[in-house]
């Protein structure tokens, strides 16, 4: 990445040495990124992440005038429900799966709800907060009956469960480097050919790629790139494992401190790289900032104007006081077990004192 952020800075798009340069350099780290999702390398179109793949497909979905309904999972990662209340307020009519207490997908819902006018059917592989994986292969059956493009988020699914576009049976797969230690700012857009086709775009310019134009950013599209090959490598079982092991840990540590928690990851269907759980009577705003070694995450969404509990807590059936007091701790494979078990240590420790402190007892 710093080799095409100095020496070889040419622009993929022209025609020169340099940018032939460049260009061979994209080429390369597209057949790179095709090669683990099982895809051709003219299928992807690169954009600066998930969130506008997530966008571009929601947004581009339907056309005027056509009476089209598009159809979503309510816990879905905000880039999806956003761009699908846009819809909404330009009078796209937009259903919402029904779930189950777990984050699963209904699908005798979803089989109600779709029908011939339904342009899309959007939600994520692997919920970005407790880690559930939804039933893909009966999700698809169900929406081959009709005329709709079947969209799923994997950014939270990368590496973690097996990609391949040959088997999936999906129309639109969104990625981002940063979730599979790439670069941030970059992502990829998988489109079958007939979501190519139906998709409209959302910028026009250059025409790098039919639904998104603008200059392709070498170096960060070289480190995608080196990011797949060394993921294609990784042995998914033993990852999985490894993750195992690690939640584990936690929760065991956790036990052993008494602490008291509510689990909101399922113990079945979900990634086991994220950890989704409650403290009862402290505010996870609370715990983060009062642990400042520990890098963990609220399933909150905060800043200085308001306070919204977590919507995906919220939608599995949960109240308010659970939903925000969700922690999330994600990890992978080869984190440091002595991190681990530090940070769980630390962590247990503050809550015991939090506790104290919201009881009275000093």
């Amino acid at each position: 990445m710093l080799e095409f952020s100095s020496r070889h800075y040419g622009n993929p798009s022209s025609p020169h040495i340099m940018g032939r340069f460049a260009k061979q350099a994209v080429e390369a780290a597209t057949a790179s990124i095709s090669s683990l999702l099982g895809c051709s390398s003219k299928a992807l179109t690169f954009t600066s992440g998930a969130t506008e793949s997530n966008n571009i497909v929601v947004l581009g979905s339907v056309q005027p005038k056509r009476n089209q309904n598009i159809v979503i999972c309510p816990i879905d990662h905000k880039s999806t429900l956003a761009a699908a209340r846009e819809l909404e307020n330009r009078g796209i009519q937009i259903r919402r799966m029904a779930i189950d207490k777990f984050g699963r997908i209904n699908l005798e819902h979803l089989d109600s709800i779709i029908d011939e006018k339904t342009a899309l059917v959007s939600l994520s592989y692997v919920n970005s907060e407790i880690g559930t994986i939804q039933d893909l292969e009966n999700i698809g059956a169900i929406v081959k009956r009709t005329p709709a493009l079947l969209h799923i988020d994997a950014a939270q699914a990368v590496g973690k469960l097996a990609l391949d576009i040959r088997t999936l049976g999906v129309d639109c797969v969104s990625l981002s480097a940063h979730k599979m230690f790439g670069p941030k700012g970059i992502g990829a857009l998988y489109l079958s050919d007939a979501a190519a086709q139906r998709l409209r775009p959302l910028t026009f310019g250059g025409g790098q790629f039919r639904l998104r134009s603008g200059t392709i950013p070498t170096q960060l599209v070289v480190g995608f790139g080196v990011a797949a090959r060394r993921l294609k490598n990784t042995d998914i079982n033993n990852s999985w494992n490894s993750a195992c092991l690690r939640r584990r840990m936690i929760l065991e540590t956790l036990d052993k401190y008494g602490i008291i928690y509510q689990l909101n990851s399922p113990k079945r269907h979900a990634v086991p790289h994220i950890l989704n759980i409650s403290i009862p009577g402290v505010r996870s705003e609370t715990i983060i900032n009062s642990l400042p070694r520990l890098c963990i995450a609220s399933g909150s969404t905060c800043n200085s104007h308001n306070l919204e509990p977590s919507h995906v807590i919220m939608g599995i059936g949960y109240g308010e006081d659970r939903a925000n007091s969700a922690i999330r701790f994600s990890f992978n494979a080869d984190t440091d077990i002595t991190h681990v078990l530090m940070g769980a240590r630390i962590f247990a420790e503050k809550i015991q004192s939090l506790l104290k402190l919201t009881t009275g007892d000093r």
